[in-house]
């Protein structure tokens, strides 16, 4: 069963239903996160994360399940954004692009895609990459079972798009880091090139930073010259942000827009704690 970990809202009750505004879900193997923004002012109105294991528990079950706790699902809305953020994703670059090869490259590395759906999304950035993720059929069933007026998204264009932001100043790697139950999402950029975004998983303090150490080694890349960006479940009176710190000399926070987190109750919860979902849509 499912365990509402977040719930935040603002004065929901006179939003019957939310209408114009829009709702945006982010399915991960291990969670979901819903949220309302406003229509007119682009305003968080609702937040509401869930956690689960989806490989023991069918789609449907849980989608049943969050339904009966949610104060956002009960409403229709005609602007609904889905986010996959899913282990079984490529991405491919512009001179490999073809798309009659994207479910070769999904088997490549992923194995067979039987009873799955292919999804791609192009990630606006210079030179275009496109992101292609694997959806089991019972999850696509079920999202459009349960969702009504529905754009398909990735959670790694967005990643990737922040990563290359022409905003960063680059002058040495970064390393940027999404914490989330069980999974990590990873990227990391030198030079302007990104090097690599994958997402894993991860059960203890000990497997997040071996994946850190691990992939800097891969490229031959230091950590006291890294920048390491963090964002998502990560307490900063922790274990492992103690020994972020000893490693990561370069640590940085990620932090959303200020008029996403108007609402009191974003006080319970540190700053970068929830800009992964805040970031979305």
């Amino acid at each position: 069963m499912s365990k509402k970990v977040v719930s935040i809202y603002g004065d929901i009750s006179i939003k019957s239903p939310f209408n114009s505004d829009q709702l945006i879900i982010e399915i991960g193997t291990y969670h979901i996160a819903c949220l309302v923004k406003l229509s007119i002012k682009g305003e968080l109105s609702a937040l509401e994360v869930y956690h689960f294991n989806s490989l023991e528990e069918e789609w449907y079950d849980i989608f049943q399940d969050i339904r009966s706790k949610s104060k956002i699902l009960n409403r229709g809305f005609i602007d609904t954004r889905v986010y996959f953020n899913l282990q079984e994703t490529v991405l491919i670059p512009s001179q490999l692009y073809q798309k009659e090869s994207i479910p070769s490259y999904l088997q490549l590395i992923h194995g067979d895609a039987i009873n799955q759906i292919i999804e791609t999304e192009a990630i606006n950035v210079t030179p275009q990459i496109t992101v292609a993720t694997k959806i089991k059929r019972s999850l696509m069933d079920t999202v459009n079972s349960n969702l009504m007026m529905i754009t398909l998204h990735n959670t790694t264009k967005v990643f990737v798009e922040s990563l290359l932001s022409p905003d960063r100043p680059y002058n040495h790697s970064l390393l940027k880091l999404q914490l989330y139950n069980q999974e990590m999402l990873l990227g990391l950029v030198y030079n302007r090139q990104l090097l690599l975004c994958q997402l894993y998983s991860q059960n203890s303090a000990e497997d997040i930073l071996y994946h850190l150490l691990n992939i800097l080694q891969q490229y031959n890349l230091r950590p006291e010259e890294t920048t390491l960006e963090l964002s998502g479940m990560l307490e900063i009176k922790s274990p492992l942000f103690d020994n972020l710190k000893k490693v990561f000399p370069r640590i940085t926070f990620d932090f959303a827009s200020q008029e996403l987190t108007v609402l009191n109750d974003f006080s319970k919860h540190e700053k970068h704690y929830l800009t992964p979902y805040l970031q979305l849509g």
